[in-house]
């Protein structure tokens, strides 16, 4: 699913080359963004900056957190010779520009971030799957699942360590234990239904979840979304989250906790020979 609008591209694309502007970037300029932004995009643009940029973005359109980077570098102090109050000046125009798009950019004790901007209908959904992550009905539904209860206790553990961590601001670890949370039940669920599972022994939770959604045992949506998740556990190595540029907050935890609830529905509605 493309993350920007087709003419929010071309639009961002003009604004980061700034073509006869005060802060035009030169090709090398160009380039060192992208790289800032961990972007591989050697250029080849002999039709020129601004429409290689806008197709460089095109052809990622379809990353999130790549889109995300790109965002978060554009109002990143390091860019600019004038620091915080240089990159300020972008956080303005950058916010009208992705308002259609659901985005917001901005700089929290100088550092920059992006977030998803809410309505009311997603801000609701927000406190929804808040409310679902606290509930008894999802340990109730956990414990189903799973047919080892010592690791069911594990798992409830988890998810309590889990919602601790949110309320107390330390989102890296919730998102962190969101991730073993996901791969310890589901782990449990495929090594007595999945051949291939039993015999691996171990399994990532790259193919635990290929595995589920080949079954059909968890719908497609949930799969496609719960890929976040899988890449976020990954923060569990400071290199990793230093490498992707994100710093998570609360939305992020419940962010991920969506697809997470989507995957546990499904496994509640399609599991065969569930204990």
């Amino acid at each position: 699913m493309p993350v920007l609008d087709v003419r929010t591209i071309e639009r961002l694309a003009e604004l980061i080359c700034d073509i006869g502007g005060l802060n035009e970037r030169s090709v090398r300029r160009l380039q060192r963004f992208l790289e800032g932004a961990g972007w591989d995009a050697p250029y080849n643009g002999p039709q020129g900056r601004v429409p290689w940029l806008t197709e460089t973005i095109k052809a990622r359109n379809d990353d999130v957190e790549a889109i995300t980077a790109l965002l978060r570098r554009v109002v990143d102090p390091r860019e600019y010779d004038g620091g915080p109050a240089e990159a300020e000046t972008f956080v303005e125009p950058m916010n009208a520009l992705l308002a259609a798009d659901g985005f917001e950019v901005g700089l929290d004790q100088g550092r920059p971030f992006v977030r998803r901007g809410t309505v009311d209908g997603e801000h609701e959904s927000i406190e929804q799957v808040a409310a679902a992550l606290a509930s008894p009905e999802l340990r109730a539904t956990v414990r189903s699942l799973v047919s080892d209860q010592a690791l069911a206790d594990i798992l409830i553990s988890r998810l309590d360590e889990v919602e601790a961590a949110r309320t107390a601001g330390a989102f890296v670890l919730a998102v962190v234990g969101t991730g073993s949370f996901i791969e310890g039940l589901l782990h449990d669920v495929m090594r007595l239904r999945d051949p291939e599972i039993k015999k691996a022994g171990m399994a990532n939770l790259d193919l635990l979840l290929k595995s589920a959604h080949k079954r059909g045992w968890i719908q497609p949506d949930a799969f496609e979304f719960s890929d976040i998740v899988r890449q976020y556990r990954n923060f569990v190595h400071p290199r990793e989250q230093q490498k992707r540029g994100i710093t998570p907050d609360g939305d992020t935890v419940l962010m991920c906790w969506q697809p997470v609830l989507a995957v546990i529905n499904d496994l509640h509605e399609r599991l065969p020979g569930r204990q």
